[in-house]
């Protein structure tokens, strides 16, 4: 089943994105790293869920269908491919079926006809390759810009998704808990102590930061606590009312 809480927070982050002031190339980048945490899990196809903001950054672009480069010599597969589902994915090599080797780099909407391609497409020739954020970056960049807009929920999410799932991008050996309480958590923890959310319902229970001990607790903070980690240092830190 579809993780629809992390694609929920996808989607809202990249309408946060189109509210910032960056340039085009920054909001790029941005959303193209967004994606890239979605990729992380079992998440359907959302682009379009946003694609104004897509096309408006730059992100996504647009040719017409006959425009493909392999379409000379495969205009019967390309043909076929609009008497199919509203959307079809076109994969680097077109005559075969997805595989890490072979990717999709656009995708067919068939009532308008236009193939749509995503910034790092290497049918987007001459662009840099999307540089990836490390995501405790994107988190806080993601919360201070939420918190300039007074967006008390995506300051919430984010800090929960980086409570619940940063872990997976922690290097134990390169970093310590102090570090990354100076670099990241201390402003996060001032940031979401700024707001009340004694009535704020989360997008799931995923994206939920219960309180250690509470009887509502799905226990993973009191776990991750009692492990000699980075991770639970940070929780611990977060809930330290002394900190």
């Amino acid at each position: 089943m579809s993780m629809w809480d992390i694609e929920a927070l996808i989607e809202y982050s990249i309408k946060l994105v189109d509210k910032t002031e960056g340039t085009n190339k920054e909001k790029m980048k941005l959303i193209g790293n967004l994606y890239a945490v979605q990729e992380m899990f079992d998440c359907s196809f959302t682009n379009f869920r946003v694609m104004p903001i897509l096309l408006k950054t730059g992100y996504t672009k647009t040719i017409d269908y006959k425009e493909h480069p392999d379409y000379k010599r495969n205009e019967d597969f390309f043909e076929k491919l609009l008497q199919k589902d509203d959307i079809e994915y076109i994969y680097k090599n077109i005559r075969k079926q997805w595989s890490e080797r072979n990717k999709m780099v656009a995708y067919l909407e068939k009532d308008s006809r236009k193939i749509y391609i995503d910034y790092g497409s290497p049918l987007r020739k001459g662009e840099p390759r999307l540089k990836k954020m490390y995501i405790y970056d994107l988190g806080l960049h993601l919360i201070r810009e939420a918190h300039k807009l007074q967006d008390k929920e995506l300051v919430y999410d984010w800090t929960a998704y980086l409570m619940k799932y940063g872990s997976m991008e922690i290097d134990d050996e390169t970093t310590t808990a102090e570090e990354m309480i100076e670099k990241y958590f201390k402003e996060i923890k001032e940031i979401w102590c700024s707001y009340d959310y004694s009535d704020y319902e989360p997008i799931h229970e995923s994206l939920t930061i219960f309180i250690p001990g509470s009887g509502k607790s799905d226990g993973y903070n009191e776990w991750a606590m009692s492990e000699d980690n980075i991770q639970g240092k940070l929780i611990h830190y977060f809930f330290d009312k002394t900190a």
